[in-house]
C-alpha cells in the first residue's frame, strides 16, 4: 500500500528528530512536491518549516553558510505561502522560524521582533506557547534586555509545565529541556543544566538534545 503524503511527512519528521538529517531532507523534498501538486498549502507551509529546521541543524553541525541560506529561504517561503493563501493558523510558526534564523546570525533585536510576532499570533494557551515565550526571552536576554528576557524564559518554562498532562511526551521533553539549557547557558546556573540532563537522560528519543547537552556541558 502506497504511503500518503501525510505519512511521508511524519516519516521525514521522525528522521529529523533522530538526527538522520540527510535522509530527512530527501523525504522533505518529495513531500513538498507532493503537497504542491495536491494544492495542500496548509501542510506545505509546515513541511517547509521542517526542512528549515533540518538545514538549521546541518548548519549548527558544520558552520557552513550554505545550510544557513537554505534554512532561511525555506522559512521565508513558508511565510510567503502562508500569507499568499491566507493560512492564518500557520503564520505564527512561520514567524517563529524566521526568529530562529536571526538567532543563528546573532541578530537578536530582529529575532525578538519575529519571536514577539509569533508569540502574539499564537492562537491558544498550551505548552508550545511556552516554548515560543522562552525563545522570545532568550532573544531579549541576548539583546541586553536581561530583566524582561529572564522573565519570559521563566514564564515560558512554567507555561510548558502547566500543560504537561495534555502535551505529547516527546515534544514536552524537547521544549522543557531546551528551556533549561538556555537558562543554564545564559545565567551560568548549573541547576538548570542538571534539570535538562535529567529530562534528556530519561527519554532516549531526544537524540539531538543529547548532542546539544554534551556540547553545552563542556562550558561548566
Amino acid at each position: 500500500m502506497k504511503n500518503t503524503t501525510k505519512e511521508l511527512h511524519k516519516k521525514a519528521e521522525k528522521l529529523r528528530e533522530s538526527d538522520k538529517l540527510l535522509d530527512a531532507l530527501k523525504l522533505y523534498e518529495e513531500v513538498i512536491l507532493k503537497y504542491q501538486k495536491e494544492a495542500n498549502y496548509f501542510s506545505l507551509t509546515e513541511a517547509l518549516g521542517g526542512r528549515c529546521l533540518t538545514y538549521k541543524h546541518l548548519f549548527l553541525l558544520s558552520d557552513d553558510y550554505v545550510y544557513f541560506n537554505l534554512a532561511l529561504h525555506s522559512a521565508l517561503s513558508s511565510l510567503e505561502i502562508a500569507l499568499k493563501f491566507k493560512i492564518t493558523p500557520k503564520i505564527h510558526r512561520c514567524y517563529f522560524r524566521l526568529g530562529e534564523m536571526e538567532m543563528l546570525r546573532k541578530k537578536y533585536l530582529p529575532a525578538e521582533k519575529y519571536y514577539l510576532k509569533a508569540f502574539e499570533n499564537y492562537p491558544k494557551e498550551e505548552a508550545e506557547k511556552g516554548d515560543f515565550q522562552y525563545h522570545l526571552g532568550e532573544a531579549q536576554y541576548r539583546a541586553g534586555k536581561t530583566q524582561i528576557g529572564l522573565k519570559n524564559l521563566l514564564d515560558g518554562q512554567e507555561l510548558i509545565k502547566k500543560f504537561e498532562s495534555t502535551t505529547d511526551s516527546f515534544v514536552y521533553n524537547v521544549w522543557l529541556s531546551g528551556c533549561n539549557m538556555r537558562l543554564a547557558e545564559l545565567t551560568k546556573d548549573k541547576k538548570y543544566l542538571l534539570e535538562a540532563q535529567k529530562i534528556i537522560d530519561s527519554d532516549p528519543r531526544l537524540v539531538i538534545r543529547h548532542r546539544q547537552l554534551s556540547k553545552l556541558s563542556k562550558n561548566f
